[in-house]
């Protein structure tokens, strides 16, 4: 196990630990959970706002990478991430608040669904938007690894961490063009073996402008151009 992993391990035990001491509250409105509600109360599941993407092929997801260029075979989101709603929280627990079983739980949840309609047919790899080797250790995790571990959880599929990033700062607060010079030529394969000729999910917490996953498809291309890819992210912005 390297250290990386092991930081993995650790954050997990001190998380379910503190779930045994303290009550598990929803992550959107705060309220204690009763039995049978995991992660969020269920008024708050129910308010959810969806974006039921799985139904519609090609989707916007389709249109936004394809306008920056590059087309996918599937995608979908889960829900639509507005910065100052209160289920930002969703992402911003599983990202920045040592939660990853926030993210876990949601997408082992959707997958559930996703998979009865048959959006996981022919998938052969479940590969994470990879995070640079010093803010993994420094975060503990990366978000995307354990999105993509709820989704393995329920299918069965691999997951292939085989994404590899370079330093670059954050795209938090630039615009499209920013985002899109900011993430170029950043990302490249480790082991091609795990995507050649294969079926690859490329899997993310949100979708903003899909600079990021342009150039995670990018890379991922140049390594293996005969590799098919779709995509899924626990959320996405809206452009208008």
């Amino acid at each position: 196990m390297n250290l990386s992993q092991t930081i993995s391990t650790a954050r997990l035990w001190v998380e379910s630990f503190f779930n045994l001491i303290f009550p598990d509250v929803c992550t959107v409105c705060q309220r204690t959970l009763v039995n049978g509600e995991n992660v969020m109360c269920l008024d708050c599941r129910l308010s959810l706002p969806l974006t039921g993407m799985h139904r519609i092929q090609p989707n916007e997801i389709h249109e936004r990478l394809f306008m920056i260029g590059h087309p996918v075979k599937r995608a979908t989101s889960l829900f639509y991430y507005y910065r100052e709603n209160e289920y930002a929280r969703l992402i911003h627990d599983t990202k920045y608040r040592s939660r990853p079983i926030v993210g876990r739980t949601l997408a082992a949840e959707h997958a559930t669904e996703l998979d009865a309609c048959g959006f996981f047919d022919g998938i052969d790899a479940l590969v994470p938007v990879p995070l640079h080797f010093f803010k993994r250790l420094q975060r503990g995790y990366n978000q995307a690894t354990e999105i993509a571990e709820g989704i393995s959880s329920v299918t069965g599929i691999p997951v292939a961490d085989t994404l590899s990033a370079s330093f670059h700062r954050s795209q938090t607060r630039k615009n499209a063009h920013q985002r899109l010079l900011n993430t170029r030529n950043i990302y490249s394969v480790e082991d091609i073996s795990l995507i050649t000729d294969r079926h690859i999910l490329l899997v993310d917490d949100v979708i903003t402008t899909g600079a990021t996953m342009l150039s995670c498809i990018e890379a991922i291309k140049k390594a293996s151009p005969t590799s098919e890819i779709s995509i899924y992210s626990l959320a996405i912005t809206r452009l208008h």
